[in-house]
């Protein structure tokens, strides 16, 4: 199986959740998965001041090609780590 068919499948599991999307460039992204197409990811990007409201009629959709994905990690899980 491929990586970007990996992905795929793994992007299509994370529709609606929110994400941290990291690619191989070092570039990460926040925001909430919209849809997932056979080459992109269309992601709805996070507010980054949450106390301040804002309206928006056109909601900013960041689309993300699939083979340029280094890990997906979701944020609404908190990351529980045990010690030995």
């Amino acid at each position: 199986m491929s990586a970007i068919h990996e992905y795929y499948h793994t992007c299509k599991k994370y529709i609606n959740k929110r994400v941290r999307i990291m690619t191989i460039s070092g570039a990460s992204y926040e925001g909430r998965i919209v849809k997932v197409d056979r080459n992109r990811i269309y992601l709805q990007r996070a507010s980054n001041n949450r106390n301040k409201a804002t309206v928006s009629f056109f909601p900013f959709i960041l689309p993300l090609v699939l083979f340029d994905l280094l890990a997906i990690v979701l944020l609404d899980r908190p990351f529980r780590r045990r010690f030995c």
